[in-house]
Order: C-alpha cells, then structure tokens, then sequence
C-alpha cells in the first residue's frame, strides 16, 4: 500500500460534536504523496483511522495555526479541510517512531467535561513554551474501536504513534511541552493510556456529579422527554459503542432513563481516573468548584506538578477571563438561553446510579490526590 493525497468531495459531517471517522468525506484518489512530506509539512494534522483499509487519515489544513488554536481541534480540522492523504498503518508507525518526545515531556489533559479543561488548555496555550492542543478526535474514535474488536495491541501502537504525531515540529519557535487534552470518552482507554506514556504527567478535571449533570442537561434540546423508552433504548445502543458501562447496565425489559444513562459517562471518567491512580505514573487532579472559586493556588500547584516555569500571568489573568468554548456550541450563553433544569426526582436518579458504583459512592466525592487551596480567612 501506498500513501495517497485524497481529494475532498464533499464533507459528511453533520452534527459538529460525533466522533470522528473515514466516512466524514467523501473523497476521490488524487496521486501519491511520501509519508515523510507529510511529516514534515505543518498543514498536515492526523484526523482518523480507516481500520478497514489499514490506513491514518490527515487532514490538509488551510491555516494550520487556526486549527491548533481551535477550542475542538478536531471541528476546526473539518473547517479548514481542503484536502486528505491516507497513509498505511505501517508508514504511520514508522515515521512516527522517528519523533522525539518534547524536551520537557508530555501533558494529558483528561476530565469528566463540563469541568474546566477546555480553560486549561487555554491557559497552557497562553503560555508560549507549550504546544497546546484541544481534543484531537482520533483518540476518541480509538475508544470505538476497541468496542468493535479491535486489538488492544494494536489499539496501543495506534495510541502512541497518535501521540508522537502531535510532537512534530510546527510552525513557529520549538516548545518545552506539548499538551493534549482529550474528550472525556478517552478515560475509558485509561488502562491502556497510562502505560503508554509512563513518565508523562496526567492531569484529570471533575465536579460533583449532581452538579455535572446540571451542567449537561441545561443544554439539552426541550423536546426531548427523558423518558421516552423508545429514544433512550436508541441512547444505550449508540453510547455502548464507547461507555462500556451502558452495554453492562443496560436491562431487556425496559432501558434506563436518558439522565441514568448520561450520568454513567461521569462514573466512568470517574472511575477511570481511580485506575490510573493504581499505576506508578505521575498523576493529579483538581475540582472544578476549586478552580472556579480559587484558580490562581489552583494553577499554581498545577503548573508546578508539570514542571511549567516562566508563566506571563498576565496572559493567564485574561484567558481566565474568557469564556474559553466562546463561538461553539458550547458557548455559556448560548447554554443558559436553553435553560432546562432537572427536576429533584432526576437529581436523584443521578445519585442513585451513583450509590450503585462502591468506589464512588457519593456524587461529591473526593477523589485520592486532589489539589487543594488555602482556605479563605
């Protein structure tokens, strides 16, 4: 096999926030192009996976620091799409092996969502020592496959050489670090993520549950009655392609209710991050309600747990200013303007789903190496 530029016909994609895939364009063959020209050009970013021809997808970028810069890199990859190569899974892994890590390591960034982590990644953008990246989907698509069969061997080698992509050169000055922060969904590949990267420094962002389901469901469409059996057996078949525990929870005589079963991607980010604190890798993590009432002690501790030095605070002052998903369907305003609430019989549902996981137990609960701040005198 060999790697191929494709030439876009039309973009599939129609709802901006579905996972990523080979079928988001229709393309046609546009001649061959060297694995290596796609390395070492900026406009090239990893996109996706074809694991039915074997291949890594890359999207061809208009203006390849906008995409970088995206709040979802992955939506603004489509956005600037003007073209796509496909290059062999073999190519990807070779050229791949070629790319050093950053000089002064990786950061993950993972988290629950609704919980902070697209302002940190802002944050780590602001700072120009650091590469900065905001939810490359490739990983999230990885989680999918893994629900297909897919090889957790294969499945590794994937995960590493997706990673090792994002520490290529870029345009402009070299950088100390590159961070990545991933959908809330990659938590469910924690077991395989943690020892890939070992000695790289994994940072996790939560809230209390009852809180974060408020969050989610302010934003949901009005129509849509949470109890209606119909759609929510359509729900637990399309999220058990990537919540394991939606297909071990799920019961034949009637399917749980859209918040019982919302809340269960929480719980698994939840208990995902519990399983890399059983690993020896470099781990911590922080509440959002800690960093939204104290983020500078917060920050501080964060920045130091990573190694981050010579940070323009004044930079950070303003991004924390920012409504950090500003533009996107995940806009604060455009959020608050939908306005649903839940009701205290749904409050409940997310607490009893909860009280059913014996790590957990509660919504508010601690997690083990929680930053903390000083208590206000």
């Amino acid at each position: 096999m060999v790697t191929r530029r494709l030439t876009i016909k039309k973009c599939n994609r129609v709802h901006p926030i579905r996972v990523v895939g080979p079928t988001d364009f229709t393309t046609e063959a546009a001649g061959e192009i060297k694995p290596e020209e796609v390395l070492r050009d900026p406009k090239f970013s990893l996109y996706c996976f074809d694991p039915e021809n074997a291949s890594a997808i890359f999207v061809e970028a208009s203006d390849p620091s906008a995409v970088d810069r995206a709040p979802f890199y992955y939506q603004a990859q489509v956005q600037y799409a003007v073209g796509l190569v496909s290059m062999p899974f073999d190519a990807f892994h070779k050229v791949t092996a070629a790319i050093p890590e950053p000089p002064k390591g990786l950061i993950f960034i993972h988290s629950v969502g609704r919980c902070g982590s697209t302002l940190i990644s802002k944050v780590l953008e602001g700072i120009p020592a650091i590469h900065s990246l905001s939810e490359p989907d490739d990983l999230t698509q990885m989680v999918g496959l893994r629900a297909e069969g897919f090889p957790d061997e294969a499945l590794r080698r994937l995960l590493e050489s997706s990673v090792r992509w994002r520490c290529k050169p870029r345009l402009g000055s070299a950088v100390g670090h590159v961070a990545i922060k991933s959908r809330s969904e990659v938590m469910v590949l924690a077991d395989l993520l943690g020892p890939a990267f070992p000695h790289s420094k994994h940072f996790f962002l939560y809230r209390d549950g009852v809180s974060w389901m408020r969050s989610v469901f302010r934003g949901w469409s009005p129509e849509r009655d949470v109890y209606d059996e119909d759609l929510n057996r359509k729900m637990e078949t399309s999220w058990s392609n990537t919540i394991p525990l939606v297909r071990e929870l799920s019961r034949n005589e009637a399917p749980m209710n859209a918040i019982q079963i919302r809340v269960l991607a929480w719980i698994t980010c939840m208990e995902g991050y519990l399983r890399l604190k059983a690993t020896d890798i470099p781990l911590s993590c922080a509440r959002y309600e800690d960093l939204t009432a104290n983020p500078i002690p917060i920050l501080e501790q964060f920045f130091a747990f990573c190694g981050i030095d010579d940070v323009n605070w004044t930079v950070i002052h303003e991004v924390l200013g920012r409504d950090s998903q500003a533009g996107t369907i995940y806009d604060r305003e455009e959020r608050r303007k939908q306005g649903r609430e839940l009701t205290p019989e749904l409050e409940q549902d997310v607490r009893g789903m909860i009280a059913l996981r014996p790590l957990l137990s509660t919504s508010d609960v601690v997690l083990p190496g929680t930053l903390s701040f000083p208590l206000q005198t």
